[in-house]
């Protein structure tokens, strides 16, 4: 037997290594762990039990706000996908340039909660003075537009400039805004949305769908700028 001597000559050390490598020594051992306690930050001593179900509980909190946070993800997708549809589905019932752009418009205001929406096309000379859309490539527009076309990046919230804000919504109270090229491999035109609500457009906000809104529009317009 084991001599009280040999018992106090094992340091904590070699106890939590042991524990460490036998992870099921207080399996069926009830009667010790009902004796044994454990000290907390806060002071106070609760069974080794206690502890290992508070830790299940926090584990299993987090996993719940994991699955609540991938449903609330995989509904918004959703929605937006059907505001997606319904765009395409209004812009393709038009029958001229002018109902393209008033459904574009209305959609837009409508479905993705903003208060207005601005194209500028650059690469339709014919058409420049037919639309206020259809505008001339000058040196104010290449100052102010420039690495945003040739990024072929939307950029929004504090990205936007306030030089660009005033140029595209003259005399309104718009707080945030997003700006997405339009035209693709080379962007000839750009698609911008304003809110009055400063938190609407945020910095961070996913770009995936901006690109595919960007396409939609690009690809349907250009059905009219040939004709």
């Amino acid at each position: 037997m084991e001599t009280e001597q040999q018992i106090e000559a094992l340091s904590e050390e070699s106890v939590v290594k042991y524990l460490q490598r036998t992870p099921t020594f207080f399996v069926n051992k009830n009667a010790l762990l009902a004796n044994m306690k454990i000290s907390h930050a806060n002071d106070k001593l609760v069974l080794l039990q206690e502890q290992q179900m508070a830790e299940l509980r926090t584990e299993n909190k987090k996993l719940q706000r994991k699955l609540e946070y991938l449903i609330g993800v995989a509904d918004e997708n959703n929605k937006l996908n059907q505001r997606v549809k319904r765009l395409v589905v209004a812009l393709t019932q038009v029958s001229g340039m002018d109902e393209f752009f008033h459904a574009l418009y209305s959609t837009l205001c409508n479905e993705f909660n903003t208060d207005t929406v601005v194209v500028r096309c650059f690469q339709s000379q014919n058409l420049i003075g037919t639309r206020q859309e259809f505008v001339e490539y000058d040196a104010q527009i290449f100052t102010l537009f420039e690495n945003l076309l040739n990024s072929n990046q939307p950029i929004s919230g504090q990205k936007v400039s306030t030089e660009q804000i005033e140029y595209l919504f003259p005399n309104s109270k718009i707080a945030s805004v997003v700006l997405i090229p339009l035209g693709t491999p080379e962007p000839q035109g750009l698609l911008a949305m304003g809110s009055h609500d400063l938190s609407r457009f945020k910095t961070d906000m996913n770009t995936d769908l901006l690109k595919y809104l960007a396409e939609i529009v690009s690809n349907l317009l250009n059905v009219w700028l040939r004709r």
